[in-house]
């Protein structure tokens, strides 16, 4: 089980989730970041910084019907599958459905992965609900991990950021000058994509936020959330965003 050392605790309100992650991610630690508003609780567990796994309380979200709505299984199939989960508590939804011959091994992992990534993207959208980071490791049984860079969910994530005020903001307004820095460590071996890498050969400590928005290879919105991401990452600077989330990790 996670270990019950306090470590971060805030709201999504105020509280930048990709910061969060930046700085989890740059400290390298393992741990649970656990997210609730009204009725849903998400949770996205990391090893060494990089996501390994998440979990929603949200129906929507389970294996099961993103499955179904992926035509992996059918809806018969769904019904028989938890159907013989309900009789054996305790066994996992893709365990059970392999068993049963309705999904082969192969497709539960990438079926898993894509459910995981539905997850922590979906939490990029939220503009309001309680956050709470907790440093430690879990039972090697609890969970069924693959491996996210963290860096890359952060890139991939801020496309689904909804208020682009609040990403401007950040940024340091319209006029923010972004200067390319030497990239992290930790991040030297991240690959962009072709249009991450464009819109990063654009920074040159000249340009403003404005322009490099409408330079970049896409529409200026995402361009801008692009670059948010960046900044979170360490990947330009100077940090000019406001609100700097901090996450104190005890060393080792």
């Amino acid at each position: 089980m996670v270990s019950e050392e306090f470590v971060f605790h805030g709201d999504l309100e105020s509280d930048s989730l990709p910061e969060i992650l930046a700085t989890i991610h740059r400290h390298g630690v393992p741990g649970v970041l656990e997210c609730a508003r009204e009725n849903v609780t998400k949770c996205v567990y990391f090893a060494t910084g990089d996501i390994i796994f998440a979990t929603s309380t949200d129906r929507d979200e389970s294996l099961g019907e993103s499955l179904l709505k992926s035509g992996l299984i059918t809806e018969d199939q769904l019904r028989l599958s938890s159907d013989e989960l309900r009789r054996a508590p305790g066994r996992r939804h893709g365990t059970v459905l392999v068993q049963m011959g309705f999904l082969e091994p192969h497709e539960l992992g990438s079926a898993v992965r894509n459910q995981v990534q539905a997850i922590v993207w979906s939490l990029f959208s939220w503009t309001s609900g309680t956050v709470t980071f907790r440093v430690g490791t879990f039972r090697e049984d609890e969970v069924y991990k693959i491996k996210i860079p963290t860096a890359k969910a952060v890139l991939g994530g801020c496309r689904y950021l909804s208020d682009p005020k609040d990403v401007t903001a950040r940024l340091g307004g319209r006029s923010a000058i972004l200067q390319p820095v030497k990239r992290p460590r930790r991040l030297e071996g991240i690959e962009l994509e072709l249009e991450e890498q464009a819109l990063l050969d654009l920074v040159d400590g000249s340009r403003t936020l404005y322009e490099l928005c409408e330079a970049g290879p896409l529409n200026p919105g995402i361009n801008a959330r692009i670059l948010y991401a960046m900044l979170a990452l360490k990947l330009v600077g100077p940090d000019q965003s406001s609100g700097a989330i901090r996450i104190q990790v005890k060393d080792a």
